[in-house]
């Protein structure tokens, strides 16, 4: 009949133990275990006692296994990438939180990218100018040179004309002589006129032509730098957004508040494929790896052998292991076993019966009734049992400590049964999404005179966060509205011309008044800004040490806000109770005072996960119905507000199906544990077994015990 138990687990990064097994059970294992002496340490030898006293503290030479182990605590842990930028960022907004699940592609961060978005807005318009210019340029040139081209092919027209009733040059005058004929003479002198009309216009147009040449070189030349600038302002703002490379749940990520910077590299998010399930325990060094006979690791009472997984986690080992059935979980306990060494089915005595004289190692023996001393050699030892190497055969009957007697004691029946973990904290509210009150004046000294709710209170949009002061500077201001006149007057002056070609410097000077009319505004609001107010409602969760008079930057933050829509619980786990997918029951307060129990889910992976996103303590996934209900914010009886504090506990499943061993039946030396187990015979065998962990219980055993076995308690 399986039992089921419960304790709190107790975590050890590394203990050291050695395993004993008993393989025969006729040996019976008695004493504390004797101190290792060194060969060149001489020890006197004691006088054994004669008669049925001293046959009462024999033990027989039997056939043990030897085993040298290290555990390590372990957990089941899923495949976790963590996301990080190539270049520093500002940080904007998360794109998923802790908890949700995600598919490949999602959008995990967003950098602030205003300054960039200004940039491209900048370069859009000058290619947008750009263009115009030259587009209006162009149709203008192509007109002319049409116009050109068309007045050219009339001249041409008017010159084949003139050619087809060219006069003569010469004709005969009165007295019988060539003179020159006058009419040549208006004809040419009119030929010519056309002629240099045609020279200009052709001129002119391939002046104008030659002008579009070089415009249009000159446009192209700048609209592709100016395209490849824009392309590389997107892609940086691409760059500003993060995506997940893989679909699963979102695990980690960072604490950032809007215009926090982002250095390249720094992990912001992580995202685990719980379908992909590793083994991880605190790091295990290359040496003894090399040196191990093996490794494997227990889950829920079975062994799974374990292959390393090649990374550069200093801090962590990661095994793969193969659960083709799937009866692991993400986030259910483990042990790893390093073993050392291993000796099966060796000699052995106790450790107390073999004493040293020089260079010799000696036992005391009984042969036909007597007490003899036999010269032994010994190899491994585990601190209960030593393995005799030559000297001994299996039976015969050493001396060891004084014998204990099985009927003198409470006895227990070792059976298997389910461990689980008592676990008891208070933890606090956790607001991942905040936003940052900053000073927006750019005009002016700023001032700081005050702050208005205090902390942890409840804002709304529009709620006064700070008072200020600005010193604004006067005569810059004025100098601005005397331009602003004076483009009014130049403005007058020209609209009195009237004149048609004035209307583009007219729109131009009513463009610059435009924009010097804005920027005196935005200069005369800056200093008449006396109040930072709230552009996001929630809860004050941070206010800047400023002091009145405080000098105060443009852009400097003064307060950040955290929205209450997205809570967590935030649970000290130092002693890694709690795992990935755990249950956990809370007890809150209502909004109406009432006391009220939920239940919600871990959903980091603690320390566990290595990496820049690993912390000691989790967050717990609250349900709807808390939120809705939920007092985020208490009053003290002095009137200030803190945040509220909730009770979670939880028992926890550690390890299924595995060997309970009281707490009370158990010695524990030089982090070794031993158990007195009572043989069908009634004697009584002392064995060191391999714990996986305990409390103030129970151990529960990795090896060495068996179901059925029956122990000693000792109290």
């Amino acid at each position: 009949m399986k039992t089921r138990k419960k304790f709190s687990w107790r975590k050890k990064t590394s203990v050291s133990l050695t395993l004993c097994i008993g393989l025969m059970m006729s040996a019976v294992f008695t004493g504390c275990g004797e101190r290792t002496v060194e060969s060149q340490e001489v020890i006197e030898l004691h006088e054994p006692k004669d008669g049925e006293e001293a046959i009462a503290n024999t033990e027989p030479v039997a056939y043990r296994n030897l085993y040298d182990a290290n555990v390590y605590d372990a957990v089941v842990h899923p495949y976790v990438e963590e996301y990080y930028y190539e270049s520093k960022q500002i940080f904007d907004s998360f794109g998923a939180l802790t908890g949700e699940t995600v598919e490949k592609g999602d959008v995990l961060v967003y950098a602030d990218n205003s300054a960039i978005s200004k940039r491209i807005q900048s370069m859009e318009e000058k290619l947008r100018t750009l263009t115009e210019n030259y587009e209006e340029f162009r149709t203008e040139a192509e007109e002319y040179i049409a116009a050109q081209q068309s007045d050219l092919e009339g001249i041409q027209e008017i010159f084949e004309n003139m050619e087809g009733y060219e006069p003569p040059e010469t004709i005969m005058g009165s007295n019988g002589q060539e003179i020159v004929n006058p009419d040549h003479t208006s004809w040419w002198k009119e030929y010519v006129k056309w002629e240099g009309q045609y020279n200009n216009k052709e001129l002119s147009m391939e002046t104008r032509k030659e002008a579009l040449r070089q415009k249009t070189e000159l446009y192209t030349l700048d609209y592709e730098y100016y395209t490849r600038q824009l392309q590389k302002l997107r892609s940086q703002e691409q760059e500003g957004v993060l995506r997940t490379g893989i679909s699963g749940q979102v695990v980690a990520i960072g604490d950032y508040v809007s215009g926090d910077s982002i250095r390249a590299g720094a992990s912001v998010a992580a995202v685990a494929d719980m379908g992909r399930k590793y083994i991880k325990c605190a790091y295990l060094s290359k040496l003894d790896r090399q040196n191990a006979k093996e490794i494997y690791a227990v889950v829920n009472g079975k062994r799974y052998e374990l292959t390393l997984e090649e990374n550069d986690d200093k801090s962590h080992s990661t095994f793969v292991f193969a659960d083709e059935s799937g009866e692991t979980s993400v986030g259910d306990v483990a042990s790893v076993v390093l073993v050392k060494n291993i000796r099966e089915h060796v000699l052995t005595v106790p450790q107390s019966s073999v004493h040293s004289s020089g260079l010799q190692q000696y036992v005391y023996v009984m042969e036909d009734g007597n007490i003899a001393n036999r010269q032994v050699k010994t190899g491994m030892r585990d601190g209960s049992s030593i393995e005799i190497l030559s000297g001994l055969e299996e039976g015969e009957l050493v001396l060891a400590s004084q014998s204990i007697q099985a009927a003198d004691f409470e006895t227990v029946v070792l059976e298997k049964g389910i461990f689980e973990v008592d676990f008891k904290e208070s933890g606090s509210l956790y607001f991942p999404c905040k936003s940052s009150v900053n000073n927006k004046v750019e005009k002016g000294q700023v001032r700081f005179q005050s702050f208005g709710p205090d902390m942890n209170a409840s804002v709304k949009i529009g709620d006064v966060i700070a008072t200020i002061r600005v010193e604004g500077d006067k005569v810059a201001l004025a100098r601005k509205e005397t331009e602003l006149k004076r483009a009014k007057e130049r403005l007058a002056d020209l609209l009195a011309l009237d004149q048609e070609e004035n209307e583009k410097e007219i729109q131009q000077r009513q463009e610059n008044i435009a924009a010097l009319e804005e920027e005196i505004a935005l200069i005369n609001q800056d200093y008449n800004t006396t109040e930072i107010l709230a552009e996001s409602e929630g809860i004050l969760y941070a206010k800047a040490s400023y002091y009145i008079e405080d000098k105060v930057n443009t852009g400097s933050r003064l307060a950040v806000i955290a929205d209450t829509e997205t809570v967590y619980l935030y649970l000290d786990n130092y002693k890694k109770y709690l795992h990935y997918g755990d249950r956990v029951s809370l007890i809150y307060t209502t909004v109406k005072g009432e006391k009220w129990g939920a239940e919600g889910k871990v959903v980091t992976l603690g320390d566990a996960m290595g990496g820049g996103l690993s912390r000691q303590s989790v967050l717990v996934e609250l349900p709807e119905v808390m939120l809705e209900n939920m007092n985020m914010v208490t009053t003290t009886s002095s009137g200030k507000n803190s945040p509220v504090t909730i009770n979670a506990t939880a028992t926890l499943q550690a390890m299924s199906d595995v060997i309970l061993v009281p707490l009370r039946a158990v010695e524990e030396e030089g982090g070794r544990t031993f158990v007195h187990v009572v043989k069908e015979d009634g004697t009584v065998l002392r064995i060191s077994f391999l714990a996986g962990g305990m409390n103030q219980d129970y151990y529960w055993a990795i090896d060495g015990l068996t179901e059925g076995m029956e122990i000693i308690c000792w109290e």
